[in-house]
């Protein structure tokens, strides 16, 4: 039998960023990032119109404890060198210890490795700290910049779905997993 999920809080740092636990306080910093139409382009949502809005959808993710038998786990990218917030990193864990991982980088911030560098840190986390068995990752097929960040931390395609359209075009989803490595 799996010990229950208990929330492990604090800020997990890599060599150049700083995930902190998303707070409603992170929303008037990330509120650009957010605001960026291009961070959409395979999420099916909106921009937030303001900060008040962004408040509002932070307040719906910040409790880990917010859906029974799952933990809600999110962080701030912050680069520690001016404390300049680039994306966020989204984990839903199970109380199987599958864990389902999503990470935003903000347009302005793409290309330069936080993207791999917060999810590594992020999944390592899951390993030490959550005794995770498994990692999952789903993205439509077309976001190719998706399909090489997982495939470069280990990630394997294991399926594709259809779920219906995205933005008009029918949507073919991915499937990707990383098994716990064995020690």
């Amino acid at each position: 039998m799996k010990a229950p999920l208990l929330y492990v809080g604090g800020t997990i740092a890599t060599p150049r960023l700083d995930l902190e636990a998303l707070a409603i306080d992170h929303a008037p910093r990330m509120f650009d990032g957010f605001a960026d139409a291009r961070l959409y382009e395979w999420v099916d949502a909106a921009p937030p119109a303001d900060v008040s809005e962004l408040v509002g959808r932070f307040a719906g993710v910040v409790n880990p404890y917010q859906r029974e038998g799952e933990l809600w786990l999110n962080w701030a990218i912050v680069r520690r060198e001016d404390a300049a917030a680039v994306g966020v990193v989204e984990v839903t864990l199970r109380s199987d210890r599958i864990a389902y991982l999503a990470c935003y980088v903000f347009p302005r911030h793409t290309r330069e490795g936080y993207a791999r560098e917060a999810c590594a840190a992020a999944i390592g986390h899951l390993w030490r700290s959550y005794d995770a068995q498994e990692v999952r990752i789903e993205m439509d097929y077309r976001n190719v910049p998706a399909r090489c960040l997982a495939e470069s931390l280990g990630f394997v395609r294991r399926r594709h779905v259809k779920r219906g359209t995205l933005r008009g075009q029918p949507a073919v989803g991915y499937g990707y997993r990383l098994r716990r490595p064995v020690s």
